[in-house]
């Protein structure tokens, strides 16, 4: 570029150079000389512009470069050439056309039954055939150790279940045995009570009829006084309601000492006799062992001795009265 710069200043010397000779020779006038100064004005704008046009075509050229490079970058990015291309899979599978020709050609092998060595052939097809038949022995006698080896096992178990099993009922047979032996002196202790509760009623009973006896002769007596006041004072007969009421009605009355649910012990029974020996024994609908102090003839007889059982520590007694048949089927069985 320069260079063309120079090229172009030295044209117009030699052209100012050829008219300025042009010149020489004409003649001019005073409007030619004026001509001749414009032009020369001319001449040197025109120098001074073309000294500034190189720098304004060098940045216009390096514009133009950088928007056409810009341009070609965005062309570039939207066609994809940025992008990493993806490696197409390279395709293994051979023809089999093709291995088939690349295999080498194998010359045809021809048998001879001469070649055959059949001594070494026979020794390893016996040999073969005795390491087969070994190895058959040898998984069935694998097999038959496995399977008595099982066999003992199952047989072990058994045996360990058996002798837990016979333990069991050893333990079983001697429990029963102990509970037999307990029923058993159970059976005898009640035996034993049995015999002392008849023995203590048939005493009972003989107090009782005594107590009876005894108390038909007071009665007795009491009668006879009285039929004899009566007669003296020529007056009806008078007893006591509740006496006349209850023998008018057929009730007896009783002293309910005490109920046994379990066992009547002597010791017990002892102490009750000790307060008064006319206890009679008699048991209630379920069977049950009670008590009882009577039959009295007068209800200040029974009060006076339900007290003394009360102070001696019998609180639970309490007064009541019950037919003669009643009576019978508690205490006369």
């Amino acid at each position: 570029m320069a260079n063309n710069e120079n090229e172009e200043s030295k044209t117009p010397n030699k052209e100012t150079s050829d008219e300025q000779e042009g010149q020489v020779n004409i003649k001019l006038d005073n409007d030619s000389t004026i001509k001749d100064d414009d032009f020369e004005k001319n001449k040197e704008e025109f120098i001074k512009k073309t000294k500034k046009n190189p720098l304004k075509k060098i940045l216009l050229i390096l514009v133009a470069f950088l928007v056409s490079l810009l341009l070609i970058g965005v062309i570039l990015y939207f066609t994809g050439f940025f992008e990493q291309k993806t490696q197409e899979p390279i395709n293994t599978e051979t023809n089999p056309q093709m291995t088939a020709q690349e295999q080498p050609v194998v010359e045809e092998y021809k048998f001879d039954l001469k070649d055959i060595n059949s001594k070494k052939l026979n020794d390893q097809l016996a040999a073969l055939t005795n390491k087969n038949l070994n190895e058959e022995k040898q998984e069935e006698l694998e097999k038959i150790e496995n399977e008595k080896r099982l066999i003992d096992e199952e047989k072990k178990r058994e045996e360990e279940a058996l002798k837990i099993h016979e333990e069991n009922l050893l333990k079983e047979q001697e429990a029963l045995k102990e509970k037999k032996a307990e029923l058993e002196k159970e059976k005898a202790e009640l035996e034993l009570l049995r015999e002392e509760a008849l023995k203590i009623k048939a005493e009972l009973q003989v107090n009782q009829n005594s107590s009876v006896d005894s108390n038909i002769e007071i009665e007795n007596d009491k009668a006879e006084t009285k039929d004899e006041k009566d007669e003296i004072e020529n007056t009806d007969k008078i007893e006591t309601p509740n006496s006349n009421q209850s023998q008018n009605n057929g009730f007896l009355k009783f002293i309910n000492v005490a109920k046994i649910k379990g066992v009547l012990y002597k010791k017990y029974l002892d102490s009750v006799v000790a307060i008064n020996p006319n206890v009679i024994l008699c048991r209630d609908d379920k069977n049950r062992i009670e008590l009882y102090y009577g039959p009295f003839n007068s209800d200040n007889e029974r009060t006076e001795l339900l007290n003394r059982l009360i102070d001696n520590g019998f609180e639970q007694a309490y007064e009541l009265e019950f037919t003669k048949e009643e009576f019978d089927n508690r205490c006369n069985y």
